[in-house]
């Protein structure tokens, strides 16, 4: 019984982010997890009442709030993004931006393509020790 109790403490340890005790750190290891789409580690960065705005597309248009349903919506764009054949996704933040407010941190960026542009802002909350997204905020305009 020892035995599977420290098996599972190490299954958990593997499967949760690095530590992340700076708003920098944090934005760095959940932009990893996205590109790789592993959804183990990318759901580790979410708070519980977590609440996000997607981009347009086959998004849902309003809020989506709570963290499973941030994460419901996250799960089926990865799952369509493998059934095309891709292992990663192309996400590189350009003008990254950090703004820390005692234990709330604003991120901003920018992705561009050839088509649009989307723009990103994420509200970090600090629980306990670590980081976790409170609000994502996702949007793309056209060029």
């Amino acid at each position: 019984m020892v035995m599977t109790a420290v098996i599972a403490l190490a299954l958990a340890a593997a499967q949760a982010p690095p530590p992340a005790s700076t708003p920098e750190s944090t934005a760095s290891a959940f932009v990893d997890a996205f590109k790789a789409m592993d959804s183990a580690r990318f759901d580790s960065f979410f708070a519980p009442d977590a609440t996000m705005f997607f981009p347009g597309g086959p998004f849902p248009s309003g809020r989506v709030d709570g963290r499973e349903a941030v994460l419901s919506v996250f799960h089926s764009f990865f799952a369509r993004a493998k059934t095309q054949g891709r292992t990663t996704l192309n996400i590189i933040p350009l003008d990254l931006r950090v703004d820390q407010i005692g234990d709330v941190a604003i991120v901003t960026f920018r992705l561009d393509s050839t088509e649009d542009m989307g723009r990103r802002s994420v509200v970090l909350r600090k629980l306990g020790n670590d980081w976790r997204i409170a609000h994502f905020h996702a949007s793309t305009i056209d060029k």
